[in-house]
Parts: structure tokens; C-alpha cells; sequence
């Protein structure tokens, strides 16, 4: 039962996150006046500083609270399971390539309790979460 609300309290943040960046995403619509004939080239959706947020975000919603803020992970308690997720600092971890550690988010580590993420996020958003990874190893 604690496992089905904290999935539920995941994928609700999730969502509240994900639809939060789709409202600040949405940009003006093109003007044209008679000295302007030509539509205003639209803004991109995301910029580095939008993208490294949402990844950031993402991180603290999907993986904090087992690797904690700092990527340090060490022993912790979720739903009654004692478990010691590994550090994504360490030198081990940065030799790893994206596609591996992309490799761990989409499948997860099952038995080492880590979970799979491949059916609670996209493709992008993975890829987001391995770059935050990287920025707290120091890349």
C-alpha cells in the first residue's frame, strides 16, 4: 500500500512538473504590421537554462531521494527496503558512458532496488536526467 502512494506521489509530481514546463514553454504568436511584413522568427521552447532546470527537476523528483541531492547516495529506508544506492560521483561512475547510465534510468538496477524509468519518462527526459548526473560528477 505505501509502495502504490509513494508511485502515485512520484508520477503526480511528475506530471506537475511536466506541465508546468508545458505552460511556460508556449510562445507569442507571430505580428505583422505594414512596415513589418515579415512574422517575427519564434523563440526556441527551451533554452540551456530552461533545459538544465527541467533537468535538475527531474533529478529531485525521480531520484533524490535515493542518491540524494548531492549524487552521493549512501543507506536509506523506501517503502521498508534498506537500500544503499550508489555514489554517481565517483570515478567508477563518470567512466560509465551516457548510454549506460541511460542504460540504468530506463531499466533500472532490480536487484539492487533501484526502479525502472522507461514507462514514468520519456526518452528526452532521461537523457535530462543523465546530463544533471553528469553536472554533479563535475562534467
Amino acid at each position: 500500500m505505501l509502495s502504490q502512494i509513494s508511485l502515485r506521489i512520484t508520477v503526480l509530481c511528475a506530471l506537475v512538473v511536466a506541465f508546468s514546463f508545458l505552460g511556460c514553454s508556449k510562445t507569442a504568436d507571430p505580428v505583422s504590421n505594414a512596415t513589418n511584413t515579415r512574422a517575427a522568427d519564434p523563440k526556441p521552447a527551451s533554452t540551456a537554462k530552461d533545459e538544465v532546470a527541467e533537468a535538475r527537476d527531474l533529478y529531485t523528483v525521480n531520484c533524490m531521494t535515493c542518491h540524494r541531492d548531492s549524487g552521493k547516495g549512501g543507506k536509506v529506508t523506501v517503502d521498508g527496503r534498506a537500500l544503499d544506492p550508489d555514489d554517481l560521483t565517483t570515478e567508477k561512475m563518470k567512466a560509465k558512458t551516457d548510454e549506460k547510465l541511460l542504460a540504468y534510468v530506463a531499466d533500472g538496477v532490480p536487484d539492487e532496488g533501484m526502479p525502472a524509468f522507461k514507462d514514468k519518462l520519456t526518452a528526452d527526459q532521461m537523457t535530462l536526467v543523465v546530463k544533471h548526473v553528469r553536472t554533479l560528477q563535475g562534467k
